[in-house]
This record gives structure tokens, sequence and C-alpha cells, in this order.
């Protein structure tokens, strides 16, 4: 008795352990898990269950949604790869046929009647460009080794392209007919007595005036070189889109289409 008094917590404590064993012990003796005991343990460990289950499949599932993502995000990274990949294939193969319909077009122009007579040709290929979008400067790969000089006429399968100012071992300058700084002189190829001088306007274009102003010639003609002075007889410079009489020069003035695309220029020959 003195020891409870002095431990009443901990007797306490032991006296409601000992109830609660006993009624346990009652209850499932009675009935078990049915009980009222049971149903109440029962309930309380499901209680307990539940959000712990609950919590599982939720994580499960985020789990679940984050392997997916990564899934499709590498799925998506393959697919950017494969349709990058198809892209470089489909720039080669252009850039493949445009360099084979550059060289069909240069075999054209070596076979020139009126070079052929009298010149050999060099092909050459364009490797840069010397501050201009259009052509009017480049360099080529071919220079004094192959027996090209300064004034060596340039040309390609579809017509006239300019002439060398510059060259050394293993490269030449070339300036083009558009370029301001060129002059040339043409004919008409329908009618061969219309003559006049050609220059270019350093935009793609070619502009120029007849030395007759009373000359018949009319849109869509044909120009060709003259042979004078420096450049040959018979290569094609381009068409002429339009006629205009200027009064105050009282000269005839035409507009050409060169014959050359010199946006896509690639390859050339030089006459030497």
């Amino acid at each position: 008795m003195r020891f409870i008094r002095e431990h009443k917590l901990f007797s306490l404590l032991i006296t409601v352990v000992l109830i609660l064993s006993i009624i346990m012990i009652v209850s499932y003796k009675m009935g078990g898990a049915h009980s009222f005991i049971g149903n109440l343990l029962q309930t309380g460990t499901t209680s307990i269950e539940k959000p712990l289950s609950s919590g599982s499949t939720s994580v499960k599932s985020n789990l679940r949604g984050i392997f997916k993502f990564r899934q499709v995000v590498d799925e998506n990274e393959q697919l950017r790869k494969e349709v990058s990949d198809l892209q470089q294939k489909v720039i080669k193969l252009t850039l493949k046929k445009n360099e084979l319909k550059q060289l069909k077009e240069l075999s054209n122009a070596l076979n020139y009647e009126s070079v052929n007579d009298n010149h050999n040709l060099v092909s050459a290929n364009i490797i840069s460009l010397d501050g201009s979008n259009w052509f009017n400067l480049f360099t080529i790969d071919r220079g004094t080794e192959s027996g090209i000089k300064k004034d060596c006429i340039v040309v390609n399968g579809d017509g006239l392209v300019g002439k060398v100012t510059e060259t050394g071992k293993g490269w030449s300058k070339v300036v083009s007919i558009i370029d301001e700084s060129n002059n040339v002189s043409f004919m008409v190829l329908r009618d061969m007595s219309l003559i006049g001088v050609v220059s270019g306007d350093s935009k793609g274009s070619l502009s120029g005036f007849m030395l007759d102003n009373k000359a018949s010639v009319i849109e869509g003609d044909v120009l060709v070189t003259s042979n004078m002075g420096l450049y040959p007889a018979g290569i094609k410079i381009g068409k002429i889109r339009s006629v205009e009489y200027n009064s105050d020069t009282q000269l005839k003035t035409v507009k050409i289409e060169p014959s050359v695309s010199f946006k896509s220029l690639q390859k050339v020959a030089v006459i030497i």
C-alpha cells in the first residue's frame, strides 16, 4: 500500500494496462474479431492503413508519370535527331544535284565553237566572294599554273560570266559582267548588224545602249558578244527585257536579263 501511495502514476498505468488486457482476453473468448472490441480495433487499424495505402498509390502514380514523361522526352529527342539527319541528307542531295547540273552546263561551255577554234578552256570552282551577294567579284581555284592570265574570259554553260583581273598560283580573281565597272560590246543574234554596249548595275542585271539609236531591237532579242574588244564573238550575254529611247542622250537604251544565274554560280570555265 505504501508503494502504491508513493508511486500513484505508475500504479495507475499498470492498472489501466491490466484492465485493457483483461477486456481484450474476454473479448477474444466471446467472439474474436467480430466482437465490439474487435470491431473497434479493426476500425482503428483500417483508419491508419487507409492514408498509408493512399499515399503509397499516389507515390506510385507520380513515379509512373515521371518515367512516362522521361520516355516521351527521349522519344521526341530521337525524332528530332532523325528529322535533322533527313534534312541534312536532303541538303546534300540538293547540292549534289545542283553541282551535277552546273557540271553539265560547264560541259556545254566547253563546246563553244567560237572558243574551241583558237582557245582552250580550264574548268574552275568558285571558292570565295569578294564582298558581293551577286558574284560581282569572286575568286576561283585555278591560276597561273593552269595558264590563266589577266583579262582571260570566264564563261559557264549558260553564257558569259566575266573576265580575270588578277591571278596567282592556285587562284584568280574575276569581275563579272554584272559589275558596273565591266563594259561588253554586243550584237543582236537575230540581226548581227545591230550592235551596242552593255554594263552591269551591281544588282544582278545589265543595262546598255544601241550604237544606232534607230536600231530595231525588241523585247526578247538575244544578245551575244561581238568580238569587238576583249571578248570573242558568239558568247551569249542575255535577253532584252525592255527597250526605251532616252531623249536626253538620244540613245536607245535596253535592260537585259543575264543568261547566267549569278546567284547560284559555283563552277566556271576560263578561256586561255
